[in-house]
């Protein structure tokens, strides 16, 4: 994938705020307008900042453009994760000044990279050795990213901040309730089993982009496999908890995001 001159501009004004914390007036321009050019940008950001990637979010097309383009998900690196301690709420990483969400999710760790399509539910599962409970924080340092959706939030890598990994998950995983509260009040529930075909969709969904030359998975990445209660703005010093049936619990305190370093 390449970048023309006007796009090496857009990622440069997204490194620098992503590289000091700081925050966007705007989304810059030019937005890309195609998912090929958003998927560029976006290799070229994480180029730039130089981190491994650790994982992979997956978040949803707006619905009016899901015919036109042919696809349900977009797909963005994960450069951070931290696991939960079971005493303590993790810190989710937001833009104090651009957008910033949290979202209930379920985490797949890949043990090894599917060498073809997987045609079923029940191929993704063969390629999967730990399921687990989390957060993925979902920021961005351009305040009016969701406007741009999809291909802002894909150029703008996928606009995620980090994942927070909580305890494992038994196999029905994908049934249990998850509820969702932001600072004690329910913001949201449902299962992960009714967000378009699952978590096992998800993988799927990304086994295609990298077999499609867009993405590279690797063996031990992380797939933060889609919001399940919903897409939740949050600010710093803002608390969430996330319950997943009757015995996962997690919760996280938003702080500014200092920049990588």
């Amino acid at each position: 994938m390449t970048t023309s001159p006007d796009a090496r501009d857009l990622v440069a004004a997204l490194f620098e705020a992503r590289s000091t914390g700081g925050a966007l007036a705007a989304f810059p321009a030019p937005v890309p307008a195609t998912l090929v050019d958003a998927y560029a940008i976006q290799h070229a950001l994480r180029a730039a900042i130089g981190s491994q990637v650790l994982g992979w979010k997956v978040g949803r097309i707006p619905a009016p453009l899901i015919e036109t383009l042919g696809c349900e998900r977009v797909a963005g690196p994960v450069l951070r994760v931290a696991e939960l301690a079971d005493d303590a709420p993790g810190e989710a990483l937001v833009f104090a000044d651009g957008a910033g969400a949290i979202e209930a999710e379920v985490m797949l760790r890949l043990s090894a990279v599917p060498d073809r399509r997987l045609g079923t539910n029940g191929d993704a599962r063969a390629f999967v050795d730990d399921i687990r409970a989390g957060f993925e924080i979902a920021s961005s340092p351009a305040p009016d990213v969701h406007d741009h959706a999809p291909f802002g939030i894909i150029a703008d890598i996928g606009i995620n901040n980090g994942l927070l990994l909580g305890p494992r998950l038994d196999s029905d995983f994908d049934r249990i309730e998850v509820v969702t509260h932001i600072d004690g009040v329910e913001v949201g529930n449902g299962r992960a089993c009714d967000v378009l075909d699952g978590p096992w969709g998800s993988l799927r969904f990304l086994v295609d982009l990298h077999h499609d030359g867009v993405i590279a998975l690797e063996p031990g990445q992380w797939v933060s496999a889609g919001a399940i209660t919903g897409v939740h703005p949050i600010r710093p010093g803002q608390s969430a908890t996330a319950r997943f049936g009757a015995d996962a619990l997690i919760a996280c305190t938003a702080l500014p995001d200092p920049g990588f370093q």
